[in-house]
């Protein structure tokens, strides 16, 4: 009996040692939760794209900013504008944290009838890119991205028609530079005028849709531009064809000129190198020079069966006797 005793004892020991230790762990685990749910309560994270509100009470007590973006006033009543990104401290159960993105937001409208200052009609869709730039007047006027579509469609559309009404159809559908001039128009006013914390970025006609009746003249006026721009185009080639041409040939007459000129140059200094040859040839044996030109002349003058009749006075045969003579 005193064996078993001992044995229960030990294991009663070794029982209640464990459940002391499982108990010890679980209560360290369950302050360690607790004191995540507290941290992660009282702490929360503003990433690169986004921007934060704090409300305590329904109110609005702090902001957190992208100064690259934010277009708000530095300093509201009661309100602390914060800059940066990364950690940040709120009370927990207590404030409430909304966060806005930064990142573009596309709008896309619906197909309308807008028409061009000559009476032409289209149907045109168009989107436009915009963001959150100030997360207070967002928050208080819109609340969400689809509340704040449905303000831009009411003030985009009739800011594009304005602009679009402006133009020519020959502007709408093939000038891109003025077209993109007019949207940047409508871009710039809709900037001015806008409320809610909201900036837009670009402007664009999305699709541009001819009504039945247009479609004969609209292509009619297309293919008759194409023409005049072929023809702009051809006249300008031309033009740059002959100016190379021209360029070409008077070069050329320059460089033949240049040639002539130089060549004219080497023969001069040829015959004046060959006079000078002739004339200390011949101061060194006049006679011999004498006979030598003899031979050339009758040379040049006798052809094959040609006669020569010379005087017995005539320099020729004077100078061939002579030569004859003293040459034996």
């Amino acid at each position: 009996m005193s064996n078993n005793n001992t044995i229960n004892i030990n294991a009663r020991m070794k029982a209640q040692q464990a459940g002391k230790a499982i108990k010890l762990i679980a209560g360290i685990a369950g302050v360690i939760l607790v004191l995540i749910i507290i941290f992660s309560s009282a702490t929360f994270t503003v990433n690169e794209h986004q921007q934060a509100i704090i409300i305590r009470f329904g109110e609005i007590k702090t902001i957190v900013i992208d100064p690259d973006i934010y277009s708000g006033p530095l300093s509201y009543d009661n309100i602390k504008v914060v800059e940066g990104k990364g950690l940040f401290f709120r009370i927990p159960f207590i404030d409430k944290v909304e966060q806005f993105d930064t990142w573009l937001y596309t709008y896309v409208s619906d197909s309308e009838k807008v028409n061009t200052a000559d009476k032409k009609q289209y149907y045109i869709t168009m989107f436009a890119q915009w963001r959150i730039s100030d997360p207070v007047k967002f928050k208080i006027t819109h609340g969400s991205t689809i509340k704040a579509s449905n303000y831009l469609d009411n003030l985009i559309f009739p800011a594009i028609i304005q602009n679009i009404n402006e133009l020519v159809a020959v502007e709408f559908v093939s000038d891109k530079t003025i077209l993109n001039n007019a949207l940047i128009n409508a871009k710039d006013s809709i900037n001015a005028t806008i409320e809610g914390g909201i900036q837009i970025k670009d402007i664009q006609v999305h699709r541009t849709i001819l009504p039945t009746g247009n479609l004969q003249s609209t292509y009619e006026r297309m293919v008759a531009n194409r023409a005049k721009e072929a023809q702009s185009l051809r006249a300008d080639g031309e033009k740059t064809y002959q100016q190379l041409v021209s360029a070409a040939d008077r070069q050329a007459r320059e460089i033949e000129a240049a040639a002539i000129e130089e060549s004219k140059q080497i023969k001069g200094e040829g015959e004046a190198e060959a006079l000078g040859i002739y004339a200390s040839s011949y101061s060194v044996d006049p006679d011999f020079y004498a006979f030598w030109r003899s031979l050339e002349a009758l040379e040049y003058s006798l052809m094959r069966n040609t006669t020569l009749v010379l005087d017995e006075n005539h320099p020729l045969w004077n100078d061939l006797l002579a030569w004859v003579t003293t040459h034996p």
